[in-house]
């Protein structure tokens, strides 16, 4: 049994998973967001064994829900439904930030730092959701 974690964009969406225990969430994927997406999720879902999905959603800093928000809860009503799947939302607030921030302080170059940016942060979303509930 283990999570997926997401960081959902139109363009790209970054995975990352749980381990066995649930304990630790590992850099998993970067997935075009296209017309074979639900299919390679489908696949992933199947492969790993996923319980559950963690989408993060893009809170405004004072906690209101804006229109990438309304998005996200969209695509994640649409997996739900479509996998049979339980959807979890966390919030996302500055995970893309720290996620940058660790690849710019690792000396990633710019051009490498677009594809990792969205599963770093989608680690950090998955990681936040374990760490409470332990």
């Amino acid at each position: 049994m283990r999570c997926l974690g997401l960081d959902y964009g139109q363009k790209r969406i970054g995975l990352a998973i749980s381990d066995l225990s649930n304990t630790i969430a590992t850099t998993y994927d970067l997935l075009i967001n296209n017309k074979s997406l639900d299919e390679k999720l489908m696949s992933i879902i199947a492969k790993e064994k996923i319980t559950h999905i963690v989408i993060g959603l893009p809170l405004h800093m004072n906690g209101d829900k804006g229109d990438k928000a309304l998005l996200v809860e969209a695509f994640g009503a649409a997996i739900e439904k479509n996998f049979n799947i339980e959807i979890i939302y966390e919030d996302e607030r500055l995970t893309t930030v720290s996620a940058q921030r660790i690849l710019i302080d690792g000396d990633v170059r710019r051009d490498k730092r677009k594809g990792k940016i969205d599963a770093l942060a989608a680690t950090f979303i998955l990681q936040k959701y374990l760490d409470k509930q332990k």
